[in-house]
């Protein structure tokens, strides 16, 4: 099967979107340096397709790309509902309903609730900016929880830094850190290892360093995030309201995880992971009865400044 790329591209930008692969951006290239700051696995082959069932393991198919996360995480039944590994939206093909040099607008509907996704990508004529907007849209006459997030795989090297506002850090799953040692809350840059003692989180390590982490950001001062690249002496940054996601999940691999040496940057509505405990602790999303709720976020490419 023989896969098909939407290339979105300006004097600034180089950007290519995958509607057969889960609606996901494939490559996102900086024309002034030509860095690639989507990550894929050793080996991926893009012109390649896919065929996969709703609930096929995220891990074992994953390929890297910047996809998304809906209507929930955790494969774990809510309220006599089967929900899906990572949700429904990156393992089926979007519908394309328009496109263009500069844009496209693709859609998704869920079947493990009645949910329809659209996503609208739009990058700006000139400069090194893009806008990502989606429009979550309940199709019932019930109330209906979620979780959304956006998950960018985010190619890294040795030495980068990871860019925060003041915000919480605290571990998603103490059995799956390998640096983290305590659930305390701390103050980023830092966790704490088992020992209690500080441990900075904000500097990508080395790939032989064989460790991982998984990190929850609360109390975010502001809606942003991002990662510096002092080799291109360049940061992508990624922009939001807080309203939408007061929440930033930040997943990293130095060869720890499966091995491989990615960042993953999650600005998200939920905390923790499992929809059934976010919903009954007040803190999942929440669609009432045929409404649409729309996000954007906007990534942009600039140059880092000594």
């Amino acid at each position: 099967m023989i896969g098909k790329d939407y290339l979105l591209m300006n004097e600034g930008l180089s950007i290519k979107v995958r509607p057969d692969l889960g609606g996901r951006i494939d490559s996102f290239v900086d024309r002034k340096t030509g860095k690639e700051w989507v990550w894929h696995p050793p080996g991926y082959d893009a012109t390649k397709g896919r065929t996969l069932p709703r609930g096929a393991s995220f891990d074992e198919n994953w390929t890297g790309g910047w996809d998304e996360v809906f209507p929930s995480d955790a494969a774990d039944p809510f309220r006599g509902r089967t929900m899906y590994d990572h949700g429904e939206l990156w393992s089926q093909p979007w519908e394309v309903q328009e496109s263009s040099p500069l844009g496209i607008s693709m859609s998704m509907e869920c079947e493990s609730m009645p949910l329809t996704v659209e996503k609208t990508i739009v990058l700006e004529p000139q400069g090194t900016e893009v806008l990502i907007r989606h429009a979550l849209r309940n199709r019932s006459a019930e109330p209906q929880a979620y979780l959304f997030k956006q998950h960018p795989a985010l190619a890294i090297e040795e030495g980068d830094e990871l860019l925060m506002p003041d915000c919480e850090l605290e571990p998603v799953a103490l059995g799956f850190s390998m640096i983290a040692g305590s659930p305390e809350r701390t103050a980023f840059p830092f966790v704490k290892d088992a020992e209690g003692r500080p441990v900075r989180m904000d500097k990508m390590r080395a790939k032989a360093s064989y460790s991982r982490e998984f990190l929850y950001a609360r109390y975010l001062k502001d809606g942003w995030c991002g990662v510096r690249n002092p080799a291109s002496r360049t940061e992508l940054m990624f922009s939001f309201a807080t309203q939408d996601f007061p929440y930033v999940w930040i997943f990293s691999s130095f060869s720890g995880f499966r091995d491989h040496y990615v960042l993953i940057l999650e600005p998200c509505t939920n905390i923790p992971f499992d929809l059934e405990t976010a919903f009954q602790q007040g803190t999942s999303g929440i669609l009432q009865p045929h409404e649409t709720r729309a996000f954007e976020m906007k990534a942009r490419v600039q140059t880092w400044e000594l």
